[in-house]
């Protein structure tokens, strides 16, 4: 018995650590397309508010581009040219 409960939870893990390695490698894009497939079934299991949460978050990193820009110019460029 305390066999198949170590199996089962190991599977878990394993299923758990692989749905998230998944999720950190998809673009945002992709993220979003599967947020929208799974929102139905997290509402009907009381986890509405965190899909709310974390279709923010993936709009907001679509907002952003690829974010490999600098958002402060001058450290991008040095300091800034006097005449």
């Amino acid at each position: 018995m305390e066999l198949l409960l170590q199996d089962t939870l190991v599977g878990l893990i394993v299923a758990g650590c692989a749905f998230f390695s998944a999720w950190r490698l998809m673009s945002p894009t992709l993220r979003l397309r599967t947020l929208n497939f799974m929102a139905p079934l997290m509402t009907k299991l009381g986890l509405g508010a965190g899909a709310v949460r974390l279709r923010a978050k993936i709009t907001g990193q679509l907002a952003a581009g690829c974010s490999a820009c600098s958002h402060n110019k001058i450290a991008v460029r040095g300091r800034p040219r006097t005449r």
